[in-house]
């Protein structure tokens, strides 16, 4: 009798054990579901647009000298101080590599909505920021490019005031992070030296065809 009461007594603490992790795992799927913050909230949307349609790409460096470039024809120009003769040539190329970069990357992932990691992936309000905008001044794009993804294919942003930082399907920091000097355009390739006797036709035999049978 003894021993059957102790199983007794066993199983029916073992079934209040069951009980109560249920109640608390209840109570805690409860307490989740009624936070403020564990409403769904929507995937943010990066804007779309064509590269053509932006006039003025300005880098804000985080404290480095800013860039800021404006479309000139076919071609960018650095913008200076706002003087024709203080406006260089750019590497047409290098911008719209970025331009088409930007107008096509796509949202991996959200990493974070919390401020308190801002920091540590760059992309405070210090940070590089991107502004892309049309001729008549209003802007296409405003962001803040951060670190590259662990993966280094991808690169952490910030788009605007919004708090996701996300995690889009391009490198980006490479390009935004190119100094004032790199941005211009490549000097052109110098002309190869000619030598004196270059002109010497038959000087030597070799100039004039079938020398040797004349």
């Amino acid at each position: 009798m003894g021993a059957e009461a102790s199983q007794n007594g066993f199983r029916q603490l073992k079934r209040a054990v069951i009980t109560a992790s249920l109640l608390l795992l209840a109570g805690v799927l409860v307490w989740m579901a009624s936070r403020p913050d564990s409403a769904p909230q929507a995937m943010p949307e990066i804007t779309r647009f064509n590269p053509d349609e932006v006039y003025a790409l300005d880098l804000m460096n985080g404290g480095a000298e800013p860039v800021s470039l404006l479309r000139s024809g076919n071609g960018w120009k650095l913008k200076g101080d706002g003087s024709e003769g203080e406006q260089e040539v750019a590497d047409a190329d290098a911008v719209q590599r970025l331009l088409d970069d930007l107008a096509s990357m796509n949202i991996v992932r959200v990493v974070t909505r919390n401020p308190g990691h801002y920091e540590k992936l760059r992309v405070t309000t210090g940070s590089i920021r991107v502004l892309l905008k049309r001729e008549s001044g209003e802007a296409l794009l405003d962001i803040f490019i951060g670190k590259q993804g662990s993966d280094l294919i991808s690169t952490y942003l910030r788009i605007g005031d919004r708090p996701e930082v996300l995690a889009v399907d391009k490198t980006l920091l490479w390009q935004v992070r190119r100094p004032y000097q790199e941005w211009k355009a490549p000097a052109p390739a110098s002309p190869a030296p000619v030598s004196p006797d270059a002109d010497r036709s038959g000087a030597d035999g070799m100039n004039e065809p079938y020398a040797e049978f004349r």
